[in-house]
């Protein structure tokens, strides 16, 4: 009997991933998780960082700005809001883009919204380039 899971990942532009695997790894809002064969049914929040999944003995690697995350009946549905592979990473502009946040969140009149997307900009940011040195 085949223990494995039916993987979605969809992005508001693409859908990303749509295979059978064997665990699936997120980063999690309250902390990173791990999903097998047979895990319980699951909704949860997704921060920025590393999502990873693992097909026979391969492990693939992708960024999420964020986003969410359902479990059922082995099947594993990540909505994110935006998701790269890491060899689609452009580290310059990666690191643009985190000066950019960095710089609007010194600003001492930004309103409680404005500093809350400049904030998951930097955190999308430098989820991008942690995950950017794992490239080989």
């Amino acid at each position: 009997m085949e223990q494995s899971l039916l993987l979605s990942i969809v992005t508001p532009e693409r859908l990303m991933v749509s295979d059978k695997v064997d665990q699936v790894n997120v980063p999690g809002s309250e902390g990173d998780l791990g999903v097998l064969y047979d895990h319980a049914p699951l909704l949860t929040a997704m921060r920025p960082g590393l999502l990873s999944y693992q097909k026979g003995s391969e492990t693939i690697y992708l960024v999420v700005s964020g986003g969410y995350l359902e479990v059922t009946d082995n099947r594993v549905t990540v909505l994110a809001d935006t998701a790269e592979f890491l060899n689609e990473i452009d580290r310059k502009r990666a690191e643009e883009a985190k000066a950019r946040a960095e710089a609007l969140l010194t600003k001492p009149d930004l309103s409680e919204e404005e500093f809350r997307k400049a904030q998951k900009k930097l955190f999308r940011a430098v989820a991008r380039l942690e995950s950017a040195d794992l490239k080989k």
